[in-house]
């Protein structure tokens, strides 16, 4: 696979143990044990780990802890409750970070002599950020447990996970490529929204400049692309002239992104591809998802790609998210069908694989044939559906299951999911549907492979994003903030 994302910046996470010396801290290797076992998490979860070595037990320390984090420009700092420490020592290192770890561990024993008293501190400086520092206060997330418990671990997995996805997406650009197509209103939005929540820059280019570049391309290395098109897909239906169109548009995507830089793209896919080229550029977007792991977001929805590349940043893997419509629901077998013209990438086909096919909505009333799609339906397994949506100050997070059903679906690329959740918790179709349209929810859902749940819940939750909330289904008019 190319990668055409750039590395981005890493992310820095700190750590300084604080504690009264009267105490049992350095007895119980509190220091050493946390700072190994943060060592051996940032190798396998890719952030940088900037330690406080020595305890922290007074305020002139804690001020030097501090002024040595920030030298460090930590993105979050881990305040552990070694053991019971002062209420002043979280007054400076509060001002190291904008979001903060408090953890404590539990006593070695259950009786006699208190050796660490560190879930009171954990209480105690949750209570000064919340109760005094107020709006000066660094969000905060609280932790229990050893560095190599489980349930220690699991926590902080979510978080690392959460921060790294958006230190990249902090200097990360989305291209947008000709503008929204027409009467996509509602995905409408304000860059300065966008940036001011998550630090992303969206870049606007005229649609010519990627007709120039696909105009320009190289005629042998389209013909390779169609080569390697053909060999992975299942069967090729689509004519060899259409299968070249869609090569060279590939490449000339690629191109535009690579040479600005861009983590994602938002690209206006009709009509203004029909009009000055000829073609529908479904297949370049699948590939660049399947062999570059790259988001390209149809129809100009640049919340889309934004929603596309933070499930890509989320689950680290290989190959992209995709995009997709609601289409069809099943009430007998409680699913719904996800589908879009032919977009996504080949790693969510079944057994069967990917067809190469004439796009199955634009031009099939006119003798015009306007290029090539991708025609798979998914194989089971878990997603993810989310979006960013009013303005990047919504956020949806729903989790899901692709079955198999007897119906395969509309050509394109589609699968039936069920089993879903939202923002958690366990939601019927019906209710789901009723949720989504009630709301006015934008039409547009980037899927991605896995359960990311719990790391878009505190993604939501690190920038101030509301959640979308469950309306649940009735027969009388719904309204939000008049009856629901």
């Amino acid at each position: 696979m190319t990668d055409v994302n750039s590395t981005g910046p890493r992310l820095r996470i700190g750590y300084v143990g604080v504690a009264f010396p009267s105490f049992y801290g350095t007895e119980h290797n509190q220091y050493g044990r946390a700072i190994d076992g943060l060592r051996g998490l940032a190798d396998r979860l890719d952030f940088e780990l900037v330690a406080i070595e020595e305890p922290v037990n007074d305020l002139e320390q804690a001020g030097s802890a501090a002024r040595e984090l920030v030298a460090q420009q930590v993105d979050f700092l881990m305040i552990e409750l070694a053991t019971c420490a002062s209420g002043e020592l979280v007054l400076p290192l509060a001002e190291v970070a904008p979001r903060v770890g408090i953890w404590g561990t539990p006593d070695p024993h259950q009786e006699g002599d208190i050796q660490l008293h560190s879930l009171v501190s954990v209480n105690h400086y949750a209570s000064i950020l919340t109760r005094y520092l107020r709006d000066d206060a660094p969000v905060y997330k609280w932790f229990f447990g050893h560095v190599d418990e489980p349930e220690f671990v699991e926590r902080f997995e979510v978080t690392a996970r959460s921060l790294r996805a958006l230190k990249k997406m902090s200097t990360a650009r989305i291209g947008w490529i000709g503008g929204n197509s027409p009467g996509f209103y509602n995905m409408n939005f304000e860059e300065t929204q966008i940036r001011s929540r998550f630090g992303t820059r969206v870049v606007a280019h005229e649609f010519g400049e990627l007709a120039e570049l696909t105009k320009a391309v190289d005629e042998q290395k389209a013909e390779q692309v169609v080569a390697d098109l053909t060999a992975a897909a299942a069967d090729v239906t689509a004519g060899a002239d259409a299968m070249k169109r869609g090569a060279r548009l590939y490449l000339a995507i690629k191109d535009l992104a690579v040479s600005n830089g861009y983590s994602a793209l938002a690209v206006q896919c009709w009509p203004k591809f029909q009009e000055i080229l000829g073609v529908a550029p479904c297949m370049a977007y699948s590939w660049l998802g399947s062999e570059d792991g790259f988001a390209v977001s149809c129809e100009g929805d640049v919340p889309g790609a934004l929603s596309m590349l933070l499930l890509n940043e989320l689950s680290h893997r290989s190959g992209s998210s995709t995009l997709l419509d609601v289409t069809a629901m099943d009430p007998t077998s409680s699913t719904m069908l996800m589908w879009h013209c032919g977009v996504s990438p080949r790693h969510f086909a079944n057994e069967d694989g990917i067809t190469w096919i004439d796009h199955p909505t634009l031009g099939r009333k006119s003798p015009e044939v306007f290029g090539v799609a991708g025609d798979q339906v998914f194989a089971p397994q878990d997603t993810t559906m989310t979006y960013i949506g009013d303005n990047a100050s919504e956020m949806l997070v729903v989790r899901a299951r692709i079955e198999d059903h007897p119906a395969k679906g509309f050509v394109g690329t589609r699968g039936w999911f069920g089993g879903f959740e939202l923002n958690g918790e366990p939601i019927d179709l019906t209710d789901l549907v009723n949720t989504l349209v009630v709301r006015g929810h934008e039409h547009h859902y980037a899927v991605g492979q896995g359960n990311l749940s719990d790391e878009l819940l505190e993604v939501a939750a690190w920038l101030g994003m509301r959640t979308v909330e469950r309306v649940g289904t009735a027969r009388h008019l719904q309204r939000p903030g008049v009856n629901c």
